[in-house]
């Protein structure tokens, strides 16, 4: 950045001698040179160079210190590269400039409104509305503030005045639909969204609206239509996955449910685990609600566990999860999920015993094999394995991990023995050892296409390496 201190001018003279100029003979800038950063200026924030835009705005304000335009346009800069405070000091300076400017005071509002300094923007709003009372900027904004006030009649007639003034704005029919909604007035509130849609197709904030008045009113096919098209628009709208995952969850859909949820987690965990909160009660009425038998009920619970484990709420998961076991003894996802809010809590033993379970359930389904057609008294991996497990129950953990080796020995791709050894391992606070025993069982679960369990391991191990 420029000094605003004037630099010495060096002049050549005969034999290259140099000599300098006193400043005070140097012309001083110009209001043509504040002209031009002012015009550079807009050039870089046209382009999107706000931070070059800043210091273009700098240069000009420093030879006039009331550009207007500069702080109108800094202040944009600065509102866009998430300096607040830096844009409401400019506006301000704006305003002490040309206080008729009712922009600037509507600007400034919507700022304060982003700082939630309530008061403070809407006396903004109402500053601007009265100094020209066709702001169309004020009045949007302040429909907003007043939703968010629960002033929902007054944000009525704000939108109303907008659509007096101009009844192709697509925002006011929007934020109208918004009051109309929290009034519970689903037919004008849709209306008003599809009116928005009608000026902007590509309107993604009209669809979710609407796909939530569709949600309402029972009509979920419709509502998740909606959602579909808000992310095609905006592919990673963790709110739109979320909603559409509470839709599927009304009609039933309990897999396509979860299946949004997860990926709602994945792009904004704290606004998943908010939204989790927010549905966890209806969660059992839905559940009691559902006219399907035996399977629909077992899904719902497993639904119902998987959240409460998000929440970290690990009594209500393994209660789920243990319910889906009383209704289908032999649910292996339920006995792999359960294991992880198991070893998550520290119940190594019970986290054991439902792998085990796992496997058991697993030799069950495979294929009989041929009677052995001799005897032998050298102990099989199984056998092995077994002796492990019952020493991990009465805690001889150095026992178990003797046998666990010695199912390796034999079989050294067993995700199910390296899984059980690292427990002991850990139990035996060798914590290095337990984690690279989880890890190499996870990853020859994943090669064996068992993901499930891959995935529950994983999740154990975040809570062991955490």
């Amino acid at each position: 950045m420029t000094s605003n201190k004037a630099r010495q001018n060096e002049i050549m003279i005969s034999g290259n001698q140099k000599v300098a100029r006193d400043p005070a003979h140097l012309t001083p800038p110009t209001q043509t040179q504040a002209a031009e950063f002012l015009t550079h200026g807009l050039a870089k924030f046209k382009q999107g160079d706000y931070r070059g835009a800043i210091e273009e705005f700098n240069q000009a304000l420093r030879i006039n210190p009331d550009l207007a335009e500069a702080y109108n346009y800094r202040a944009r800069s600065r509102y866009y590269r998430g300096d607040y405070q830096g844009a409401i000091s400019d506006y301000s300076k704006l305003i002490g400039i040309k206080p008729d400017n009712a922009g600037a005071y509507s600007d400034r509002g919507l700022i304060r409104a982003h700082l939630s300094d309530r008061w403070g923007a809407m006396q903004d709003y109402n500053q601007a509305i009265e100094i020209n009372s066709q702001c169309l900027n004020a009045y949007v904004n302040r429909s907003l503030m007043r939703v968010e006030l629960e002033d929902y009649e007054g944000a009525i007639a704000d939108c109303n005045e907008v659509l007096n003034l101009n009844p192709n704005l697509a925002e006011a029919y929007l934020n109208r639909g918004i009051a109309y909604f929290e009034l519970e007035d689903y037919a004008a509130a849709r209306a008003d969204c599809d009116r928005a849609l009608q000026i902007n197709p590509h309107l993604a904030a009209a669809y979710f609206n609407r796909g939530m008045n569709y949600v309402a009113l029972g009509e979920y096919q419709e509502a998740i239509a909606d959602f579909d098209r808000v992310l095609q628009l905006n592919p990673n709208d963790a709110k739109a996955y979320l909603n559409r995952g509470y839709t599927h969850l009304q009609l039933g859909d309990n897999w396509a449910s979860m299946k949004d949820f997860d990926r709602a987690m994945q792009i904004d965990q704290v606004a998943a685990k908010a939204f989790f909160h927010e549905i966890a009660h209806t969660l059992q009425d839905d559940l009691r609600a559902t006219e399907d038998k035996n399977q629909q009920l077992v899904q719902g619970l497993l639904a119902q566990g998987n959240l409460r484990y998000e929440l970290g709420d690990y009594q209500a998961a393994l209660k789920a999860y243990t319910e889906v076991l009383n209704l289908d003894p032999n649910n292996t996802e339920a006995y792999n999920r359960r294991s992880t809010v198991r070893s998550a809590s520290g119940d190594y033993q019970g986290a054991i015993a439902d792998l085990e379970k796992v496997t058991s359930l697993s030799l069950k389904k495979a294929p009989a094999s041929q009677p052995a057609t001799a005897v032998t008294v050298q102990p099989t991996a199984s056998d092995y394995h077994q002796r492990g497990v019952d020493k991990l129950k009465v805690g001889d953990f150095q026992g178990a991990i003797g046998d666990f080796n010695a199912v390796l020995q034999i079989n050294s791709n067993d995700a199910t023995a390296l899984t059980c050894r690292g427990f002991a391992y850990c139990r035996l606070g060798d914590n290095s050892r337990a984690i690279q025993d989880l890890q190499t069982a996870a990853k020859l679960f994943y090669e064996q296409g068992d993901k499930k369990s891959a995935k529950e391991i994983i999740d154990t191990l975040k809570k062991l390496q955490n």
